[in-house]
């Protein structure tokens, strides 16, 4: 079916497009800030480049074989971007995603518009950018869950099984829990299926159905294990001492049982991260209007296993950090797969129908925005400030001097790319073309830094290296060879 006018489709791509674009635009201008500073978006970064660079895979300065903790093989295709753009190439990969994924919905020929506004109000709200932002990590690899399985989600609705069999392949790439989040789909898909034509088809062809539905999720779960079977043979083959997939998991699952068993604080924090999961899966339902018990229907059958999962990743850390973004993210995917599988078909347009839709978005968004500042002092409106952004206003980067940051600039400017570099107090995102290497982590590093930027009163860690002393608050130490174009950016 297709739609009646292309017209308003192309006006809402636009709008939609232009919404994911600038939400692009405001977290480079974040990173350029220095707002995304944490440990793993550097970890990222260096995976998604070192196979190409040192022909080592998955390998970060961090924890150093990453193929031996989580299956992150999706990175690999960020290469193109951040093998020249560092950081912001990773910042790109993640927009082009999306903008895919509002473009799939604008045009979608099984929708009419108030359908695809809906859709789009799902997936475009608050909690979905507080996902993309990840103010905690800034990038995670989990992020790229909604937009692809938005995609999934309509090539199962619309029956293009090989274009469904392409999406499911990138989702199992993102990480090893991906073949569970496609096994979820596909619950709710055929669920559907079955709910819908219950009665208006005959009882072989619901047999067919149920068929196809086991043999798509036993694949699925044979997908499931040969990944986990990649970690345990990636953590028997890498060097000993290697942190593994294997012990992060007896790990989590202990502190799973702990809390069922009801000790204290880890029960508090199993039951409040469930909670925010339910709170945020509702409100991205909400947009679905009349058909929300039958969105609300299709989660509570489909995320029981994908939870399970959240759960087991999330024990690593005692519960506490359940609803981190890229936890979160998993879920909403789930959710907004819901919201699309749960709509109903295209049908004739009427102004009353676009009306009832705006305001469900409406609704939906600011109860959003109430509960993410509320119960994580998190707001969305805080972080879009592009105008702001450009000035420098509000980020870390605001409470330097100026002095030092134009020093330290200069530097990421003039350091080959790849050079192995360390900052004090958090100042490494300046340096994500270079090689960011973490001192507590400097053991799993490929190679020790080979500059240091340290502050001025600090003790050198290596008596033979040369020794700058900067600009202002901040000093440098390096191998000789640097030191010519150290005093450059002091000068």
């Amino acid at each position: 079916m297709k739609p009646r006018t292309s017209l308003p489709a192309v006006g809402l791509a636009s709008l939609a497009v232009l919404s994911v674009l600038y939400a692009g635009l405001c977290k480079a201008l974040l990173f350029h800030g220095l707002e995304y500073f944490h440990t793993d978006f550097f970890s990222f970064l260096e995976m998604s480049r070192s196979l190409f660079e040192r022909g080592e895979l998955l390998r970060d300065n961090a924890y150093g074989h990453h193929a031996a903790i989580h299956n992150f093989y999706l990175l690999l295709a960020f290469a193109p971007l951040t093998l020249p753009l560092g950081a912001y190439g990773l910042i790109l990969g993640l927009v082009l995603l999306h903008v895919v994924a509002v473009l799939r919905v604008a045009f979608a020929p099984s929708l009419d518009l108030p359908g695809r506004v809906a859709v789009l109000g799902a997936y475009l709200g608050p909690i979905a950018y507080a996902v993309f932002d990840n103010s905690v990590v800034g990038f995670h690899p989990e992020l790229c869950y909604p937009p692809l399985a938005l995609l999934l989600a309509f090539d199962l609705r619309e029956g293009r099984t090989r274009r469904a069999i392409l999406a499911t392949a990138l989702v199992v790439l993102v990480k090893e829990d991906g073949a569970i989040l496609c096994a979820s789909i596909l619950v709710a898909y055929f669920a559907i299926r079955l709910h819908v034509q219950d009665g208006a088809v005959s009882a072989p062809e619901r047999r067919q159905i149920l068929a196809a539905a086991v043999r798509s999720l036993a694949l699925l779960g044979l997908v499931f294990a040969a990944g986990m079977l990649l970690l345990w043979a990636m953590g028997r083959a890498l060097p000993a001492g290697q942190l593994t997939a294997e012990t992060r998991v007896l790990d989590s699952l202990r502190n799973f049982a702990h809390a069922i068993e009801g000790r204290g604080l880890l029960r508090d924090n199993l039951r409040s991260g469930l909670v925010g999961y339910l709170v945020a899966a509702v409100l991205t339902l909400l947009t679905l209007g009349r058909r929300l018990p039958r969105g609300l229907w299709l989660l509570l059958i489909s995320s029981p296993l994908l939870v399970g999962v959240l759960l087991v990743a999330s024990g690593t850390y005692r519960f506490k950090y359940m609803l981190w973004p890229h936890r979160l993210a998993a879920l909403q995917a789930l959710a907004v797969a819901c919201v699309v599988l749960a709509s109903p078909a295209a049908s004739v347009f009427t102004r009353s129908a676009m009306a009832r839709v705006l305001l469900l978005v409406a609704s939906s968004w600011t109860l959003q925005v109430v509960v993410l500042e509320r119960a994580l002092g998190y707001s969305p409106w805080a972080r879009l400030r592009a105008p702001a952004l450009m000035k420098g206003e509000g980020t870390r980067a605001a409470g330097l001097p100026p002095a030092e940051l134009r020093f330290l600039r200069c530097l990421a400017e003039r350091l080959p790319p790849g050079l192995p570099v360390s900052a004090a107090d958090d100042l490494h995102p300046v340096f994500h073309r270079q090689s960011v290497v973490f001192e507590a982590l400097e053991s799993n590093a490929w190679h020790p830094p080979r500059l240091r930027v340290v502050p001025q009163a600090s003790v050198p860690r290596d008596p033979a290296s040369c020794q700058d002393p900067g600009v202002g608050n901040l000093a440098v130490e390096m191998d000789c060879a640097l030191r010519p174009l150290v005093a450059a950016c002091r000068d």
